[in-house]
């Protein structure tokens, strides 16, 4: 049987599936500019009017893309802070302790992120996908913060501002193990987010009014 037409009996989950991994090859391999419709359905083994039947073009395959990936990261996090104990300390904890886990840290994994990054200003779709999984993932830590906060006593604490500022930290130390991973070992990335979270109980974030 012919790959295309196996490939159309798949469930739709499945086919998109399908599609998705095909284009994170593609990126890894050519990055964004390079992982053209045609390279795309060669790595799945469909033609282009079978990617075409569901998706409007390349932009918007790619931003799926980032989509799933991202989702895939957030149900990890999300699992890590609910196996934690229940003191929004551990909770921050075992989120750091994820962040820097080998699932995280694969370097596809990485190589996927690089690409996203880099096609964020180029198209319209990506960007929305870029904002709407970055408003998830800073909900994920000013939710962390706040509890911190709360426990903590906290007054006038900008959870928000914060999540914004561990974020970027966090893309930091990511892009940073990205392109050379004996800069600093998952442990010390861990290390130096504790110490971040242990500078807020000196200076904290405060509500400019």
């Amino acid at each position: 049987m012919h790959q295309e037409t196996r490939f159309s009996r798949l469930e739709p989950e499945l086919r998109k599936a399908h599609l998705i991994e095909a284009t994170l090859v593609c990126l890894k391999r050519h990055g964004f500019q390079g992982a053209s419709i045609r390279k795309i359905c060669a790595e799945a083994g469909v033609s282009v009017g079978l990617i075409n039947h569901h998706y409007a073009g390349k932009d918007e395959l790619v931003a799926e893309a980032y989509l799933a990936v991202t989702g895939r990261v957030m149900s990890l996090l999300r699992e890590a802070i609910d196996a934690a104990a229940p003191s929004p300390r551990a909770r921050l904890s075992a989120f750091f302790r994820a962040s820097f886990s080998p699932e995280v840290l694969d370097p596809q994994l990485l190589d996927a992120w690089l690409a996203f990054w880099g096609a964020v200003k180029t198209a319209e779709a990506i960007n929305l996908a870029h904002d709407q999984s970055y408003g998830e993932y800073r909900t994920i830590l000013g939710q962390a913060l706040s509890r911190l906060a709360e426990g903590e006593g906290w007054t006038d604490f900008d959870a928000p501002l914060a999540a914004i500022g561990l974020s970027a930290l966090l893309d930091g130390l990511w892009l940073e193990y990205g392109l050379n991973p004996t800069t600093f070992t998952p442990e010390q990335g861990v290390q130096i987010c504790e110490a971040w979270v242990d500078g807020l109980q000196v200076s904290g974030f405060r509500r400019v009014e």
